[in-house]
This record gives structure tokens, C-alpha cells and sequence, in this order.
């Protein structure tokens, strides 16, 4: 009897985390640099037509989106969630792709490793791909989208800014994406999305201001931006129902 209420629980608690327990698989990438990146894949349904691309802040790795993979995959999409050879332990999680090469690399330089996961996405004739950043790398999914609008719908972009030497590269790359494209920031940090879309003007721009948010991606976490993140969620949300269409 006993036995039973137990297989009774464990099947009760599947079925209310939903298939996505048993999803998550890991994926290595390899870069035109020869790197290899290390990511997880964690899939909504089976033969699915949709990827989120998730790129991480500084210092930090892919678990910077755990608390969020579920919520995504529930609007239908599969993702993909990546570290970049930037990064490090910041949110708890453990950066593969940093602890292989030994060090942690310039920001710049990871603009390979989102090369690669768009590649992969596409190698899996996704038709629609979303790739989304966090703080530095809000910035490489613009430049991403500027070198390889073919086959990437949309990108969604968190707390960008001229993070790199170059103090144009990113304002003139926002200005040549022309395929949906989603920018917020945090409310102190607003005059960086300012300068980032100085050039950008185009009806793709889906220019989100919160009011209360923090920097990057967190602001969509509850235990990161408690205040917050429940607005700052549903926009995002919204736009990737409008995308994922």
C-alpha cells in the first residue's frame, strides 16, 4: 500500500511539472574559433517549431534562465541556453565553457559562441528563433541580428549598451536590424537604451520601460526583481506570443 501512494506521488508530481522534468539534455557547440560551448537544451513538446536562444550576463552562466525555462516553455517554445566563454558563477550556477578554457574571456570575444547556437537553431530548421540577452550580451544579440538577419525572427534585448571599445558598434547595428526586436532596461538605466536605439526608429522596436526593473534578464525573476518582474514578465510574454504566431 505504501508502495503505492508513493508511485502515486511521484506520477502526481510529473504530471504537475509537466513534461519539461525530463526534458532538459545537455548540447556542446562548436565555435569558427574552434571553442566548444557547453549549453542545455530543454524542449516544450516534441517536433516543436520554436527556440528561445539565451545568452547569459557577466560573470554569470546558463542558470542565470532556470527560474524562467519552464514559464517559456510553456508559451511553446523550446531553448536553448548557453555559457559563454564571459562568464562565471554569479546566480549559483557553474560556467562549463569558462571552466574548460580556464579563464574567463573579453566580452567581445563570446560574440562566436552566439554564432554557433543560431547556427545549431538553424541546422534544426527552427522556423522561428528568438535569440534573447542579458546585459553584455543584450548587446551581441544586436550585433548578431545586424550580421545574420537570415533565419532569426526576433531578438530580445535586456539592458544593452556600449559595453565594447568601439562606442558606435552597437547603436549602428540596432539601426540595421529590421526583423522584430524587444529592448528594455532597468528605470536607471534608461539612457543607455537611449543611445543604443539613437539610429533605430523602425516600427520593429518594441521599446519596453518599466517601472520598477533591474538590470538584465533578472528583471524577469521573482526572487531578483520581487517588485517587478510580474509586469516586466507579461510584456516579454506578450511579445513572444506576437512573435511565436
Amino acid at each position: 500500500m505504501r508502495q503505492s501512494i508513493v508511485r502515486f506521488a511521484a506520477f502526481a508530481l510529473l504530471a504537475m511539472l509537466g513534461d519539461n522534468a525530463l526534458a532538459a539534455e545537455p548540447v556542446t557547440l562548436h565555435t569558427a574559433d574552434q571553442v566548444t560551448v557547453y549549453g542545455t537544451l530543454s524542449k516544450a513538446r516534441a517536433d516543436n517549431d520554436k527556440v528561445l536562444l539565451l545568452f547569459h550576463q557577466a560573470s554569470a552562466s546558463r542558470h542565470e534562465y532556470d527560474p524562467l525555462i519552464a514559464r517559456f516553455n510553456q508559451l511553446g517554445y523550446d531553448t536553448l541556453a548557453i555559457d559563454q566563454r564571459s562568464g562565471g558563477e554569479l546566480f549559483g550556477g557553474h560556467n562549463q565553457t569558462v571552466s574548460a578554457l580556464g579563464k574567463s574571456a573579453d566580452y567581445l570575444q563570446a560574440a562566436p559562441d552566439l554564432d554557433a547556437a543560431l547556427a545549431w537553431a538553424r541546422d534544426r530548421h527552427y522556423p522561428t528563433i528568438v535569440a534573447v540577452g542579458s546585459s553584455y550580451s543584450s548587446a551581441l544579440v544586436i550585433l548578431l541580428a545586424a550580421r545574420h538577419p537570415p533565419g532569426l525572427t526576433a531578438i530580445a534585448s535586456f539592458s544593452p549598451g556600449e559595453y565594447f571599445d568601439d562606442k558606435n558598434l552597437i547603436k549602428t547595428a540596432a539601426a540595421k536590424v529590421t526583423g522584430p526586436f524587444y529592448i528594455t532596461t532597468g528605470p536607471d538605466e534608461a539612457a543607455n537604451v537611449a543611445e543604443v536605439l539613437r539610429n533605430a526608429h523602425g516600427d520593429n522596436v518594441t521599446h519596453y520601460q518599466p517601472k520598477v526593473g533591474v538590470h538584465g534578464a533578472s528583471t524577469l525573476v521573482k526572487s531578483r526583481d520581487p517588485a517587478g518582474y510580474a509586469a516586466n514578465l507579461q510584456s516579454f510574454e506578450q511579445f513572444l506570443r506576437e512573435v511565436g504566431r
